[in-house]
């Protein structure tokens, strides 16, 4: 990435090498003033030139996600200028390459650390949570109801009939949690006349507006991040990724790759067409990156509010009565992800699996409880009508 140059409405920008001279609390107003700032100071960590206190201070657990964000733009941002210096013969092409290395590490060392602050916090959510997740008789009766959507849907309806309740559809991905959490209050966020404006603007429109999002580090569309317009920002991102890969000659849609040797013959007009669509894809990935983690953290929200809710323990029951009800109507599909599940207990009556076993065994469990659903036949074993917290072994049926 080539140097800074001056900004006419900020005044000149710092180099990579004068951002270690700043005092700690100028340090600290300069990260947080702007998006372009914090690249500079990202790239400059990662080049070993910032002073420890510095580096503590950009590696703060409120900032991590920030500089994952500035660290994957610059990223982008280096390759494409590394392409673009190679194709110049520009003598800076050198340093930026060894830049680009010393950001892909920091980036990786950052990922780690936010990702490892992630599990904590989900971690912490699950103590919370009673019975654990990972209880044999909780994890059965959860892929059930995976795996038989229709049936629990049908029951989990009829169930909040009889106590009273609202019925609803369960929600079917993520969106639509984020959007019943707003609705239920559990998420505060205002709906602006901006929000409405976004709402109700034709999906070419929106698509653009995202697009100038992605443009302008430094001035984002903060109506963007308001849950209700989170189905409509992956949407435009994702097709933003697909009409920009075959421009940008990346190699998929997650990774530029090495850029098509026949590009450095090319006319510079076209060339340069080539390393503007990397540059605006890489802005886009790092705009998915923040969309994921936005709604991960919404999720999260909704979550845990409504296990504080007072009509939440309600429908907590209706839910354990519906799944109930399920076990009773669909005894052979409930025995085959139950029996499925045995070998792999504790002795405290859990199911310790590393993710991908664990993948792989709901996968199969699940459609032997779909096929059994379809052809009944006399179970051995039988769900519990409730969940225990620790439970190793199956009630028999009778």
């Amino acid at each position: 990435m080539a140097q800074p140059t001056d900004d006419k409405r900020h005044g000149p920008r710092l180099r990579l090498r004068d951002v270690a001279a700043l005092d700690d609390r100028s340090f600290d107003l300069y990260i947080g003033e702007r998006f372009d700032q914090l690249v500079t100071a990202a790239i400059a960590d990662a080049d070993g030139r910032l002073r420890p206190a510095q580096h503590t201070v950009l590696h703060a657990p409120e900032r991590l996600q920030q500089l994952c964000d500035a660290l994957t733009f610059a990223e982008g941002d280096l390759q494409v200028g590394f392409e673009r210096m190679t194709y110049q013969h520009d003598a800076r092409a050198a340093r930026t390459a060894r830049l680009l290395r010393r950001v892909r590490t920091a980036l990786h060392e950052v990922n780690r650390e936010a990702a490892a602050a992630r599990h904590g916090e989900a971690r912490r959510r699950e103590a919370d949570a009673e019975p654990s997740s990972n209880d044999v008789i909780v994890t059965a009766r959860r892929w059930l109801v995976d795996a038989l959507p229709d049936h629990f849907n049908r029951q989990f309806t009829q169930t909040l009939a009889d106590a009273g309740l609202s019925a609803r559809p369960a929600a079917a991905n993520v969106f639509d949690t984020l959007e019943e959490g707003w609705c239920d209050g559990h998420l505060t966020a205002p709906r602006t006349p901006q929000v409405e404006e976004l709402l109700t603007k034709g999906p070419v429109a929106f698509r653009g507006l995202v697009a100038d999002d992605a443009r302008a580090q430094s001035a984002r569309v903060a109506a963007l991040r308001h849950p209700l317009l989170q189905r409509r920002w992956a949407r435009a991102l994702a097709e933003l990724t697909d009409l920009t890969v075959p421009v940008a000659r990346a190699s998929s849609a997650s990774a530029l790759g090495p850029l098509p040797e026949g590009v450095y013959d090319m006319p510079e007009a076209d060339a340069y067409k080539i390393f503007n669509a990397r540059r605006f894809l890489t802005a886009v990935w790092q705009r998915q990156a923040e969309h994921k983690r936005l709604i991960h953290h919404y999720a999260a929200t909704v979550t845990e509010r409504r296990r504080s809710a007072p009509e939440e323990e309600q429908r907590r029951r209706a839910v354990g009565a519906a799944i109930d009800r399920l076990v009773n109507e669909q005894p052979a599909a409930a025995a085959r992800v139950l029996t499925g599940l045995c070998p792999h207990i504790t002795g405290d009556g859990l199911i310790e699996l590393p993710a991908q076993e664990r993948t792989d065994l709901k996968r199969r469990l699940v459609a032997d409880a779909r096929a059994a659903a379809q052809t009944p036949r006399p179970p051995d074993t039988a769900l519990p009508p409730a969940p225990p917290a620790r439970l190793a072994v199956a009630a028999v049926a009778r």
